[in-house]
């Protein structure tokens, strides 16, 4: 069962990254050379002329902080691209024309979400009945999935935007186990509380694909729930806010 979950997961997030690269491609700076086709065969550089991996370049234009440009030596029989940082204020109007994340297949907005207890690395309990009044804030996610790997930092984001505020409580459900997770936070900081060995939570909301992401009301109802979106950040805050 753990393999075919882990399995599940990485192959859902191989289709997540690839239809966003897919996306990203037709959404790259009008050239100003012959138009073609980019793709996993594409010739891509960083700006200092290195080859960059197909998976990795995905992966940096699935953030919305890269995009691809035509090198200064592009040409049709040649044709090479660099993946360039964009400034701050291209990265705003990148994600301003993206649209909305799709709702996840695994909840309904609505609904009352199924009772919960949880306990994080810490050791400490999270009971859904005990959090009645507040807004829970809750990411499904495991350590070899790019995709959440990639959504962190912007989670980190919100959990200090939201440090002041008790009634907003953040837990992210691992498929991994404890050990893992404390070893991943070392290089890789995650501020939420950090729930291992979720698997049976996941499957007890029919979770199969990573991550999703849930926002849930003070009165237990699911107001947001999607998968991976480079602007995910915006769409949770707007969430939080409307609660409810």
């Amino acid at each position: 069962m753990k393999t075919r979950l882990l399995t599940t997961g990485l192959l859902a997030s191989t289709l997540c990254l690839a239809a966003h690269a897919q996306t990203t491609a037709q959404t790259l700076e009008p050239p100003t050379r012959p138009r073609i086709q980019v793709d996993d065969q594409s010739v891509v550089t960083d700006t200092k002329g290195g080859p960059v991996p197909a998976i990795v370049w995905h992966q940096m234009l699935a953030t919305g902080d890269y995009t691809l440009k035509a090198a200064p030596a592009f040409s049709a029989e040649h044709p090479v691209f660099v993946v360039t940082p964009r400034t701050p204020a291209e990265r705003e109007q990148y994600l301003a024309r993206l649209a909305p994340p799709h709702e996840s297949p695994f909840f309904t907005t609505g609904q009352a979400l199924t009772p919960f207890k949880l306990r994080d690395v810490n050791g400490h309990k999270y009971d859904s009945k005990e959090l009645a009044g507040k807004i829970v804030v809750l990411n499904f996610w495991f350590i070899r999935c790019g995709p959440c790997r990639m959504e962190i930092p912007e989670l980190n984001k919100l959990v200090k935007q939201y440090a002041g505020r008790p009634d907003v409580v953040f837990l992210a459900v691992a498929l991994d186990d404890r050990a893992a997770i404390q070893e991943f936070v070392q290089q890789r900081p995650y501020d939420y509380a950090l729930v291992p060995e979720g698997r049976y939570v996941a499957q007890k909301y029919g979770v199969t694909s990573f991550p999703t992401n849930v926002v849930v009301d003070r009165q237990g109802k699911v107001i947001f729930h999607a998968q991976y979106h480079p602007n995910m950040l915006a769409y949770l805050q707007k969430a939080i806010e409307e609660a409810k």
